[in-house]
């Protein structure tokens, strides 16, 4: 399995379609690492296993477990509607109608703040939003985007969920997951930095694109750099930094209990909603985890993708398996790897 893997990514790399690192690991323990591509072109900077990666939504687990954390706290409950917690937010119907569990589910009829309609709005504000409250600030007034209870997938909704978690733990968002999340995992080198485009980080991978800012179409031009098209800084749906050793330590201490009790970390990767079926797999939302079943086996995570960025975070824990594909450029750079990974699993369960 380890060498279809590797000689797989070989050819992606040798192709141009694969740039990032990838980790796979047995029962905890990492058993294939591969690397290929540049962290930073103009520095000639080449990724490595310990380079810090967008995550693009993937930071949703980190807010799904921090609202299940409080849930086990006896702060916040499932059920409850976000004007317990909010009470100035400023639609009416989303205080009363919409509940946590509507948010966690992607059901609370919000829409994403960066989706396309939207997008000369996000890139106007993109540099301001630098904390929860700003983004929520940038669509809090308006109207619900679909029916409450139809399942249409949201940033907005975690949010929410983000500006929840201060009002409840009186700590700031980036704070709270710090000490609850971070710290208990051993993840040190994750976190949400606001990058300077002018004088990136040399630790982190910088995103190459494709894509046009304004349409989303993708460009036959050579890649350029996502600085002006990603958020200034991660939030509480997005876009925070992390490393595949950083993520194999987050999914360990998942799925041995440190983060979550026994029943709740059942409860959090249980599935809620049903999305949909494609070949093999069927799809279903949990609490800031997305779960499929694959033949009869199931796998747990959650995928991250914007401009130049995608990621997969999959475990599959009946077999022990986890699999970290992180990559600086477009999608399905990661999503294609990561269903290698997959189809190899599956063949030698």
């Amino acid at each position: 399995m380890l060498n279809h893997l590797h000689d797989y990514l070989v050819i992606q790399s040798r192709d141009d379609k694969f740039s990032g690192s990838v980790l796979l690991a047995k029962d905890g323990k990492s058993i294939f690492e591969f690397s290929s591509g540049f962290a930073n072109k103009e520095r000639n900077i080449s990724n490595g296993i310990d380079t810090k990666f967008n995550l693009g939504s993937a930071n949703k687990m980190f807010t799904g477990v921090a609202i299940a954390q409080l849930v086990e706290a006896g702060k916040l409950g499932f059920q409850d509607f976000v004007g317990k917690y909010l009470p100035d937010y400023p639609k009416q119907v989303v205080r009363e109608q919409v509940t946590i569990h509507h948010l966690l589910t992607h059901t609370s009829g919000l829409g994403s703040f960066i989706d396309i309609k939207f997008r000369d709005e996000f890139l106007a504000a993109r540099s301001k939003l630098i904390n929860i409250t700003d983004v929520v600030n940038l669509f809090k007034n308006r109207p619900l985007s679909y029916p409450i209870g139809e399942l249409h997938y949201s940033s907005d909704g975690y949010e929410v969920l983000g500006a929840i978690i201060e009002s409840v733990s009186g700590k700031n968002y980036y704070e709270y997951v710090r000490e609850h999340i971070y710290k208990i995992a051993n993840m040190p080198d994750t976190d949400s930095y606001e990058i300077d485009p002018h004088n990136p980080r040399s630790d982190i991978a910088i995103g190459y694109t494709h894509r046009d800012p304004k349409t989303d179409r993708m460009l036959d031009d050579e890649r350029f750099d996502n600085f002006g098209l990603n958020p200034f800084k991660g939030t509480a749906s997005g876009s925070g930094y992390s490393t595949c050793p950083d993520l194999l330590n987050f999914t360990q201490a998942l799925l041995t209990h440190k983060l979550l009790s026994p029943e709740m970390t059942e409860l959090a990767i249980t599935p809620k909603v049903k999305e949909g079926s494609k070949g093999n797999q069927t799809k279903y939302q949990g609490y800031g985890f997305q779960i499929f079943d694959i033949d009869g086996i199931t796998r747990i995570g959650h995928p991250g993708r914007f401009a130049g960025v995608n990621t997969r975070i999959d475990m599959y824990p009946e077999l022990g398996y986890t699999v970290i594909v992180l990559a600086n450029y477009d999608p399905p750079a990661a999503f294609d790897v990561a269903e290698k990974a997959t189809e190899l699993i599956v063949m030698v369960k």
